[in-house]
């Protein structure tokens, strides 16, 4: 039979201080990747993923395909545009033209910065729509 055991008593400073610097450690190879990446896309060396947003060291997302295009004039690369179904905090869902510009970074590999299409911003005409012409794109 297996007990648990329940912890009463606060974690010494020390020990908490002992597992931030473990969890430091373990995090380097992870903020080295990142800064690499982030410099090769003319990002912060600084700026870290975002996990709650599906970010990755070698994935980012941003806010407008105009943020996106301006990293595409930047450093060029691969664009691609495809339907997802994107799911809200309530559970309903709806569809969208996902935007994904792929760039080869020296000593990692492929990097993808992604955005969705949203027709109210506008942008038909700039560089990174015109990469995909014959992308169908939603309009929400």
């Amino acid at each position: 039979m297996h007990t648990q055991t329940r912890l009463t008593a606060p974690l010494p400073v020390a020990a908490l201080h002992a597992i931030a610097r473990i969890e430091e450690a373990l995090d380097a190879p992870n903020r080295e990747l990142a800064a690499t990446v982030n410099k090769a896309l003319g990002f912060s060396d600084r700026s870290m993923p975002q996990p709650f947003l599906g970010e990755t060291a070698t994935h980012i997302t941003m806010w407008s395909q105009h943020e996106l295009n301006t990293v595409y004039e930047r450093v060029g690369g691969t664009v691609t545009a495809r339907t997802v179904e994107r799911t809200c905090s309530t559970g309903s869902t709806w569809q969208a033209t996902e935007i994904t510009l792929t760039v080869y970074v020296d000593g990692v590999g492929p990097a993808t910065v992604s955005t969705d299409w949203d027709e109210e911003s506008g942008g038909r005409d700039l560089p990174l729509m015109r990469a995909i012409p014959n992308a169908e794109l939603i309009n929400a």
